[in-house]
């Protein structure tokens, strides 16, 4: 009797040992049945890239692809165009300016790089033409927004007759190049250049020259494509400019000399009567002669 309940519990340890079992098992098919599932899904829609080298922001054309303006991103396979710069390739091409305009991300192609191109600053010259440097604090206005290949006007504000006037330096000036960057390869920063340097003819060079040490140099940037004649005006001072109305000249004033006597003024009708004095003193001082000298 005691050997039949024995085996009766024993029984059941074994069957709650066998369910415990096949749950364990169950649950293990299921995890990995939604794993495969899982690999799957991400088989089926995993999308192949590549390293390649993009633009780091916007890059316009003649900009110098150095590696600050440029970086490697992971970009789909299916997407690369056939020419895409590579990251092993680089270094061939680093310095090379850009044959167009460049978004933010965008790829960079083999054709999209001017290679082999590069020549002399001065070989940008026009016959007859002159490169002229001014320093950047001399140029008061776009504040580092100029670029290689603008064209802009430059005022000159000077001191002149007592009253500072502003003329027009020179038209349709051609920024040849800001601060170490030329118009065959702009600044990788962007901003921040030092210098700005020009082309203009020999006269004008010179002119530049003298208002660079004399006076205050403004800028004012031309619309691509715009061949107008610059402001030429012949009043120059801030009041002219505004339209108010001159001062009143000062009168003139007369340097009178009587005999041995200290030079008197005469000013206008005001100051007749100051004259007329002296002459009398003077007229005062001939007469009381005279009668010292009567016997």
């Amino acid at each position: 009797m005691v050997s039949w309940r024995r085996f009766r519990l024993d029984v059941r340890y074994a069957l709650l040992l066998l369910a415990l079992l096949a749950g364990t098992a169950a649950a293990w098919l299921v995890h990995r049945h939604l794993a495969d599932v899982e690999a799957q899904l991400q088989a089926r829609h995993r999308v192949e890239t590549a390293p390649v080298v993009v633009a780091d922001r916007m890059l316009g054309a003649g900009t110098m692809l150095s590696a600050d303006a440029a970086a490697v991103r992971a970009v789909p396979v299916a997407w690369l165009p056939g020419d895409a710069l590579r990251p092993e390739d680089f270094d061939a091409i680093a310095g090379a300016p850009l044959v167009r305009a460049l978004t933010a991300g965008e790829v960079v192609r083999w054709s999209d790089l001017q290679l082999g191109t590069r020549s002399a600053f001065s070989a940008q010259l026009a016959p007859g033409r002159r490169a002229v440097t001014i320093a950047v604090d001399e140029i008061n206005s776009l504040s580092g927004m100029l670029e290689p290949g603008d064209v802009i006007d430059l005022y000159v504000s000077f001191e002149h007759g007592g009253r500072r006037v502003t003329r027009l330096l020179l038209g349709e000036a051609g920024v040849l190049a800001t601060g170490r960057q030329r118009a065959d390869a702009r600044d990788e920063a962007g901003d921040g250049f030092a210098t700005v340097t020009l082309e203009a003819t020999p006269a004008d060079a010179v002119r530049l020259v003298a208002a660079r040490q004399q006076g205050s140099i403004a800028a004012m940037l031309r619309r691509p494509g715009d061949t107008g004649a610059a402001a030429a005006f012949e009043g120059g001072d801030l009041a002219t400019l505004l339209g108010m109305p001159a001062p009143a000249p000062r009168p003139r004033v007369v340097p009178v000399i009587f005999g041995d006597r200290a030079p008197s003024v005469m000013p206008t009708l005001d100051g007749e009567s100051r004259v007329v004095d002296g002459l009398r003193g003077f007229a005062g001082d001939w007469a009381h002669g005279m009668d010292g000298d009567a016997p």
